[in-house]
């Protein structure tokens, strides 16, 4: 009787070692898989920036908002106001029929 107590305590010992092992292992097992988790939502929160960033420039070159900005900044050059606008007509020739 004395040896059947000897080899429960061994083993409720074991089973609680063992446990506490498991427990450990899966905390620093799920605490590396948060690092991860959090290393790729900064990465989607990045590429998520990026992409507005492609779009506002892929709308600003397809409504000609760049090539506008390029003539302001490289060439100077300004819209004109029409209501300022002066045409003068050189050499218009009339065809009479």
């Amino acid at each position: 009787m004395n040896s059947k107590w000897y080899k429960r305590s061994l083993f409720m010992f074991l089973s609680v070692f063992a446990s506490g092992l498991f427990e450990v292992d899966v905390h620093f097992k799920k605490r590396e898989y948060f690092k991860k988790y959090e290393s790729l939502m900064q990465d989607k929160i990045q590429l998520e920036i990026d992409w507005r960033k492609i779009q506002f420039d892929l709308s600003e070159i397809s409504s000609g908002l760049s090539l506008e900005k390029d003539a302001k900044l490289k060439a100077n050059m300004i819209i004109l106001d029409p209501s300022l606008a002066k045409i003068v007509i050189l050499n218009e020739q009339k065809t009479e029929k």
